[in-house]
């Protein structure tokens, strides 16, 4: 236990540096549990900012965006959703590349007046992101999906799906992020799976379109 808290700080600390955040504060509880299991060694750190213009505040992609996906890192199943689901948690998560995870911070901040959407790709993966973006928006999306369930669902950070109109693709500043074109947002299903279905599944699991988290 001490040996994970000592390596929790450490990481916090090293990505507060290269993503240039303060702490200000802090707590720890060394004996959560859950079913009479200890909880996973998983830090939560919560930040607040301050957003100029309001009207700049990604909400939902719209027909004929063109949906993007930035960032190129190293995916890993070790610890995910997915493995989760089907396995018992085990492995190390992929190594965090923290300056590709600063470069896409600022990349996203410099082209934010762009996008009618942003999303990290977090618990559950790329598949996982895109059921959220279109649940949010009311509309799917036709993208090219890898065959690869590490590309699917592996996790890691330093990864975002973004959408904007046509026009706007050329006048993205990447700043060094890698960024391609996955597909265009349109129609009523994401790839063939119908929206209603996709909200069912995904209400069924506690959670409501309305609690994605759209900005991110």
């Amino acid at each position: 236990m001490a040996w994970e808290l000592n390596e929790a700080i450490e990481g916090i600390a090293e990505t507060c540096e290269a993503l240039g955040i303060p702490v200000v504060s802090g707590n720890v509880s060394l004996y959560n549990e859950t079913d009479g299991q200890p909880i996973y060694p998983t830090p939560v750190v919560g930040c607040v900012g301050l957003v100029p213009d309001v009207r700049y505040v990604t909400d939902a992609w719209r027909e004929g965006d063109v949906v993007l996906l930035a960032g190129e890192p190293q995916l890993s199943i070790a610890g995910s959703e997915y493995q989760a689901l089907y396995d018992r948690v085990y492995g190390a998560p992929a190594e965090l590349d923290l300056e590709a995870e600063a470069a896409l911070v600022r990349f996203l901040w410099k082209n934010n007046r762009f996008f009618s959407i942003a999303h990290d790709v977090a618990e559950g993966g790329l598949a996982v992101c895109l059921a959220e973006c279109a649940i949010a928006s009311g509309i799917g999306a036709r993208v090219d999906l890898p065959a690869d369930p590490v590309q699917l669902f592996g996790e890691c950070g330093g990864l975002a799906v973004v959408a904007c109109a046509r026009e706007h693709v050329g006048q993205l500043e990447a700043g060094g992020v890698p960024l391609r074109e996955i597909g265009t947002a349109g129609g009523d299903s994401l790839n063939g799976l119908p929206l209603g279905e996709l909200t069912r599944a995904w209400q069924a699991e506690g959670v409501t379109p309305e609690s994605t988290d759209r900005g991110q």
